[in-house]
């Protein structure tokens, strides 16, 4: 009881001060990632809020879990009935650590970071041959062209960076989702187990 206990407490604690991370996308230049969007930070925010409510009522069914185990066994009654309840509960609740962890993990996809490994190289190129170019006493308008090239670049992998933050964003919801539903789960077993326990 005491492992889970602690593992659902870490869940909170880990969300909330890894939140930061679980919302920003990686990308190939700081400079170039856009703040969180107002409508997700909130759904994130109530979210969190539900699973710290439940963490609190699971750990409260916990404590009353095992306050009458206790009782039970202080009283001499059989309890080798409910083993394989506990120990469910406990691989419930080292399921739950081990999908925090999955959220602290890179969201981006091999194929995503290659797209924006070369969508920097071919900014990084233009610049360079820009360079060039303007020491070689090259036209204006030639330099403007180059110019208008690279604005075009880093708007087309500024665009590509918000497509992978929203997409990033939707599998932290999703993921939060299902810590919900697991804690639900987790809530649910300890009471129907606290009203069979004799």
């Amino acid at each position: 009881m005491t492992r889970r206990i602690v593992g659902l407490i870490s869940i909170i604690l880990v969300l909330v001060i890894g939140l930061g991370a679980l919302i920003a996308i990686p990308a190939v230049r700081a400079d170039a990632t856009a703040p969180v969007n107002a409508a997700d930070k909130a759904a994130i925010d109530a979210r969190l809020a539900t699973l710290k409510t439940l963490g609190q009522q699971v750990r409260e069914a916990a404590k009353a879990v095992q306050a009458k185990v206790k009782a039970a066994k202080a009283a001499g009654k059989d309890l080798t009935a409910f083993k394989a309840d506990i120990a469910t509960a406990l691989k419930d609740g080292r399921h739950l650590r081990l999908d925090v962890a999955r959220m602290r993990k890179p969201q981006l996809t091999a194929d995503q970071r290659a797209q924006l490994k070369t969508a920097q190289t071919a900014i990084e190129t233009q610049r360079k041959n820009l360079q060039a170019r303007t020491k070689a006493g090259a036209p204006q308008a030639e330099l403007d062209a180059l110019k208008a090239g690279i604005k075009a670049a880093v708007q087309a992998r500024e665009a590509l960076i918000k497509s992978f933050r929203v997409s990033g964003q939707a599998q932290v919801l999703q993921r939060l989702d299902n810590l919900i539903a697991e804690a639900n789960k987790e809530l649910t077993f300890l009471q129907g187990l606290l009203v069979r326990l004799p």
